[in-house]
């Protein structure tokens, strides 16, 4: 036997092994009609895809509303609630986004563009918090100056810049100070908890009589999937926020905890589990949905956490600020795709299909879970696929390995929990970028156009006049 019948058979064994199965399709509030086909929000996918094309990414508004509205909801026995402000690098699409502030979360932005974005929405400038490593001077004026609600400072290395915008604009603005727990990666963000980086700069900024200084904030810089890791967390930012009572006499009026709970239905695939799926052909196993908190239960365990703490205290509990960007969206999108054509079998054993949708427009799915289902799924034996984007690149591989009723050109496929990620990073690599379309109550809405040619060269030829007086000026 040579290596490559090893190989073969070791794949044959790897598939046949018992693994976790797929969850069902209530689990995104799914449902099949009498024929067979996939349906959301009271609307045939197909129906969508005749309509706006393919590939194409689609919204759940239902779903949406009540994401927000759980991460709104007041915990049973609390007195208070969170204040979420929505990520906006996670899904920056103006329709989810106008959805998202309808229902009263804030904007959280890390960018001038996103920044501008927000107020070009209309978002009072009260509920915007600006973040980022790395703020441009005219931003930082833009923020002051129209009153952002928390201007959170990466570290010292911006206090000096924030007290000269602070001047120029003649404006005292609200800041917070980014901070590491003990343990936390740093690397570009925030100050250190345990050396002492995290006081100091709070005692330098609370020197500088330019800046009122309201706020802690700080990112687990990980994934929350555990009430356990919550709480670790949040107890470590609690006594920093006791230190700084104590050291320098400032009793916080925001707490932001940021943001980070894991979406229950994706999650980053080991290195094992992809190699498997590349090497021998196996699909990779999604982690146990009951093993990550849910939206009710990371509000409850925060709420509760903090009142705690304050309970008794001579001093006013801070607000609890939150910016949940995955958790929020990721599974209210899904992106609908078609065979282009169905190949030959590999040395595996395993049917090649060429899909219409790649790493362009759902880059995270290589490295991640993300549940696959046939729209309308043919009779017969299921069998394991490599699907593959339409891109010229032998790395536009989307799903190395899945079990999947027989296909044919022309089928339909969906991916789910698109909703993170996927339209910010989506290219325009060979082909433009699709369509966004909502659907409730059996309602279609199109919140994005696709893309045309002709928006992948409109600043592009400096022949024509206007465009030649654009080059000129710059």
């Amino acid at each position: 036997m040579n290596r490559q019948d090893v190989k073969r058979l070791l794949g044959r064994v790897a598939r046949a092994a018992p693994h976790a199965a797929s969850w069902n399709l209530e689990t995104w509030g799914l449902r099949r009609d009498p024929q067979g086909e996939l349906m959301r929000g009271g609307v045939l996918l197909s129906r969508v895809m005749e309509a706006f094309g393919s590939p194409v990414y689609v919204l759940d508004d239902a779903r949406l509303e009540q994401n927000a509205a759980r991460f709104l909801a007041t915990p049973r026995g609390a007195k208070t609630a969170c204040e979420p402000y929505f990520s906006y690098k996670t899904t920056p699409v103006p329709g989810v986004l106008r959805r998202l502030h309808d229902q009263g979360v804030g904007a959280e932005v890390v960018s001038p563009w996103e920044l501008w974005l927000a107020l070009s929405l209309g978002v009072p400038p009260e509920r915007i918090i600006y973040d980022a490593p790395a703020k441009s001077a005219e931003s930082l004026a833009m923020a002051m100056e129209r009153g952002i609600g928390v201007i959170n400072l990466n570290g010292r290395e911006e206090l000096a810049q924030a007290v000269a915008t602070a001047r120029a604009t003649h404006r005292r603005p609200r800041i917070g100070l980014r901070v590491v727990v003990p343990g936390g990666r740093a690397g570009q963000f925030g100050e250190r908890i345990e050396t002492g980086a995290a006081l100091a700069a709070f005692r330098e900024a609370l020197a500088m009589p330019e800046l009122e200084v309201v706020g802690l904030h700080s990112h687990f810089n990980g994934e929350f999937a555990t009430v356990e890791q919550l709480e670790a967390y949040v107890s470590a930012l609690l006594a920093f926020a006791d230190q700084l009572r104590t050291e320098l006499g400032l009793a916080l009026e925001v707490m932001d905890f940021g943001g980070n709970l894991a979406c229950r239905t994706a999650s980053r695939l080991i290195p094992r589990e992809r190699r498997m799926a590349v090497t021998l052909g196996r699909e990779p196993t999604p982690r146990p949905m009951e093993s990550v908190m849910t939206i009710d239960a990371y509000v409850a365990q925060l709420v509760t956490q903090v009142e705690r703490h304050f309970a008794g205290k001579r001093v006013r509990q801070p607000r609890i600020f939150i910016e949940p960007g995955r958790a929020m969206t990721s599974d209210t999108m899904m992106l609908l795709c078609r065979v282009l054509a169905v190949r030959g079998t590999d040395a595996m054993g395993l049917t090649w299909a060429v899909l219409d949708a790649g790493i362009s427009v759902a880059e995270p799915v290589p490295n991640e879970f993300h549940q696959l289902f046939a729209v309308k799924p043919r009779a017969g034996r299921e069998q394991v696929y490599r699907l593959t984007g339409p891109s010229c690149m032998i790395a536009d591989q989307l799903y190395p390995a899945w079990r999947l009723p027989p296909l044919l050109e022309g089928d339909a496929l969906a991916i789910m929990d698109a909703g993170a990620y996927f339209v910010p990073l989506a290219t325009c690599f060979s082909f433009p970028r699709p369509a966004i379309v909502s659907v409730k109550n059996g309602q279609m809405e199109l919140i994005r156009r696709p893309e045309t040619f002709e928006d992948l060269v409109s600043r592009d030829d400096v022949k024509r006049p206007a465009l030649r007086r654009l080059a000129a000026r710059i």
